[in-house]
């Protein structure tokens, strides 16, 4: 880490952050125990309230029971339904005396409950008899039969089912009403006379929630969330009717089905506190699966501690800010200094030897910036001049090397055509000088590298050239791709391993000796095989090859160089010319027991010349 990042680090570590973790954490502290004591405070509220709407719940249902269940209430009903036919078979107004049955119906009622506020009731015979104190229209009964409620009614056969207000308009009527819905028994025979449908309007919730919401009536408000979300009640008077789940984002944090949760979320786009209280006490009592929730603003909630907050922010800004003066200027041009000087030490060690850092200023750090700079200067000279060493030297080793392989070529051909021309055969003479010529012009080529078919060209002419001095010696084969002619090889490189496998791997032997040159295509490399069936190299020998220790192959087969012809050139100064010239992955490896021959595998890089056209293609 850099000095100046350091110094930061170390100012925002031990003042900054001990600043800030103390604001946060009491403020987070004072957050949650103030979350904590008001969400107490409302699980006991909304269980109170639970508690008030179940008894409201039981209270209707009490009177609801007490008038249906009464003798007379029953037959009132048989006798408002029967009474039109009976009376027109006698001759009086049937209209009289429904009007008469209608007031005798409409007094048990509103002595009964006063938050009734229509009855109606369903005949088994199809006749239907209403009562009602505010104009509400009663629900065909094929429509009431057809409502997924009905089978539910019917199934609990005197049970009370409640709807709340806009969980199903149908059954709740035009003013959205509390309604239960029930079947109709006989006290005597508990036989069913009907279908009863009461629709209650519930004025105690209004009482109820403006109680407990006393001191916080903008900042809070109550919900009674029904089937399917459905918001039937809601103390702010806006939400009544519509989707729970459309104005909360709960994204899977609420569950509605809890006795009791609490979750901060946005509501109506504002941040809430919304907590649930499942009215599960009640579901006994014929209602649906309802739930209690009470929205609190988060503003209402968290108001002393933004306060706390701000001060907090306060204070750390402006100490912030006077740190940040006393870096500028004090500390910041003093760091900046040691800065560049290591940016530039890195640049360097990139290889960038042209960095140098500006001398500025007239105190300490300009001294060490120009240090830096003659020191970076100095390396550059030092390193340039090694780099021509290098090349010098490289490019020796290359001329002296080349230089150790062209006079064993010319000495060898002409030893055996001075051979043939003291045997008088002319013709031979003549192929052999071809041959040479051939040779020559592939060694005075001023190119390093070569195409494969060339070096195969001069390959075959030396080839030829021992083939006529060694007749009955050895026979050769060459066997490479057409593929591979193309590609490049540097020169001069396959040659001399023959002429050590025909001088040393041959020198002794009673059966014909065989040479075969091979080349295939491995990976991004091309490999050449130089196969003989000669006498081998001992181990000890091969042992010194590996180790450096031997550069020639007189060395491998334990001759020595003073005899005449027999001086090749040694495999280890072509395995270094490889090396020098490719690069350390490439060179030549060998393989061999006595007795057994020998196999010299040489690896060189794939690379082709395509303005370079094969001559003619070489194969065994």
């Amino acid at each position: 880490m850099s000095l100046g990042r350091r110094v930061f680090t170390a100012f925002f570590v031990f003042i900054i952050v001990p600043l800030f973790v103390l604001g946060t954490v009491s403020y987070l502290v004072f957050q949650h125990v103030t979350r904590e004591k008001y969400e107490e405070q409302l699980e006991l509220s909304m269980n109170s309230i639970g508690r008030n709407i179940n008894n409201m719940i039981k209270e209707a249902n009490y009177f609801s029971d007490f008038w249906v269940t009464t003798k007379d209430s029953v037959q009132s009903v048989e006798q408002s339904i029967g009474m039109g036919g009976a009376q027109a078979a006698s001759g009086e107004d049937p209209y009289i005396q429904e009007m008469l049955e209608r007031q005798k119906l409409s007094q048990r009622v509103l002595l009964t409950y006063p938050g009734i506020k229509s009855v109606t009731l369903y005949g088994n015979d199809g006749k239907v008899v209403n009562v009602r104190f505010i104009p509400d229209e009663p629900l065909p009964l094929e429509k009431l039969q057809t409502n997924p409620l009905y089978a539910e009614v019917l199934k609990k056969n005197g049970a009370p089912v409640w709807i709340g207000p806009y969980e199903d308009r149908l059954l709740t009527g035009e003013n959205n009403l509390f309604t239960q819905i029930r079947v109709l028994l006989d006290i005597d025979t508990l036989q069913s006379k009907g279908i009863l449908v009461i629709r209650f309007q519930m004025n105690e919730l209004n009482r109820l929630f403006d109680f407990y919401n006393t001191g916080a009536n903008e900042n809070r408000r109550y919900l009674l969330v029904g089937r399917g979300g459905t918001v039937i009640y809601d103390s702010g008077e806006t939400l009544a009717g519509e989707n729970f789940y459309l104005h909360a984002d709960t994204s899977g944090r609420l569950d509605l089905t809890e006795s009791y949760e609490s979750s901060k979320m946005d509501f109506l786009g504002e941040t809430s506190l919304v907590s649930v209280h499942n009215l599960g006490d009640i579901k006994r009592l014929g209602t649906g699966d309802w739930t209690l929730v009470t929205v609190t603003d988060w503003d209402y909630l968290t108001g002393d501690q933004t306060r706390v907050l701000s001060w907090v922010v306060g204070i750390t800004i402006a100490s912030l800010a006077c740190a940040l003066i006393f870096n500028l200027m004090f500390v910041r041009r003093t760091v900046l200094s040691f800065v560049r000087v290591a940016g530039a030490m890195r640049r360097v060690e990139r290889g960038d030897l042209t960095t140098r850092v500006p001398v500025t200023g007239n105190d300490e750090t300009v001294i060490l910036a120009k240090g830096f700079n003659s020191l970076v200067a100095r390396v550059s000279e030092l390193l340039d001049e090694v780099v021509r060493e290098q090349r010098r030297k490289r490019k020796a080793e290359m001329m002296l090397l080349q230089a150790q392989i062209k006079p064993h070529f010319l000495f060898n051909a002409l030893e055996s055509i001075n051979i043939l021309a003291v045997r008088n055969e002319g013709r031979k003479v003549s192929k052999m000088v071809q041959r040479l010529a051939n040779i020559f012009r592939i060694s005075i080529q001023q190119k390093e590298e070569i195409r494969i078919d060339q070096e195969l060209e001069h390959l075959r002419s030396y080839l030829e050239i021992q083939k006529f001095r060694f007749e009955e010696l050895f026979e050769f084969e060459i066997d490479v791709p057409e593929s591979l002619l193309h590609c490049r090889i540097l020169k001069l490189t396959l040659q001399p391993l023959v002429e050590n496998s025909i001088q040393h791997g041959f020198e002794g032997i009673d059966y014909l000796g065989k040479i075969r040159v091979s080349a295939a295509e491995e990976g991004d490399c091309i490999v050449f095989y130089v196969e003989d069936n000669g006498i081998g190299i001992p181990q000890p020998q091969m042992a010194l090859f590996a180790s450096g220790g031997a550069t020639t192959l007189e060395a491998l087969y334990e001759e020595a160089a003073e005899t005449g012809e027999r001086r090749g050139l040694g495999v280890g100064n072509v395995n270094d010319r490889l090396r020098i010239h490719y690069g350390p992955g490439f060179g030549l490896i060998l393989c061999s027991a006595e007795g057994m021959g020998t196999i010299i595998k040489c690896v060189i890089p794939k690379s082709a010349n395509e303005t370079d056209i094969p001559e003619k293609g070489w194969s065994g």
